[in-house]
């Protein structure tokens, strides 16, 4: 075999095997994931008034923190998840900030140009979910059931891959 083409076999079954072990943490570290509190009906900060609505879509849900610098690096790559979901009717994206003072958030999401949904976290909120750290990716189905589970930066073949699979099984 052409030592190319068995290089190229290597890092691909090397990297779909990554790839396989990271999918399947993230599904089995949702199990553990049953929040009584929805966010479906919950007011958010931007755009004034208006209410989380992801009852019967698939649902990226974001916590972070505006103190935290890992998503402070991520925030390029989570408006474009945002803004994308968004032009979506099957899709919903929603974001919750830890609790930062109210003051502190609206100049944040003025001084960063936010214009995701982002609802205020409270302790309560962020212990039923079961946040361990900042930022969390949570992909529910339309049921609103916890199906993926990830801490961190989440690539956006990550990202679309168990949004699709989550569209396709569990929708």
């Amino acid at each position: 075999m052409n030592q190319k083409v068995k290089s190229a076999l290597q890092y691909g079954g090397a990297f779909t095997l990554l790839l396989a072990a990271t999918f399947f943490l993230a599904w089995f570290r949702a199990l553990d994931t049953e929040p009584v509190l929805s966010l479906d009906g919950k007011e958010f900060r931007t755009p004034v008034g208006e209410k989380a609505s992801i009852k019967g879509k698939t649902t990226v849900v974001y916590f972070w923190a505006t103190w935290c610098g890992v998503c402070n690096t991520n925030l390029p790559l989570v408006k474009w998840y945002a803004s994308t979901l968004k032009e979506q009717s099957r899709f919903a994206f929603i974001s919750v900030e830890e609790g930062d003072s109210e003051v502190a958030l609206k100049n944040y999401l003025e001084k960063q140009n936010i214009d995701f949904p982002v609802i205020v976290g409270n302790p309560m909120l962020l212990r039923d979910w079961g946040i361990r750290g900042y930022p969390s990716f949570y992909i529910l189905d339309g049921e609103g059931r916890v199906r993926f589970a990830e801490s961190g930066i989440m690539s956006p073949f990550g990202m679309f891959l168990r949004l699709l699979w989550t569209r396709i099984f569990w929708t």
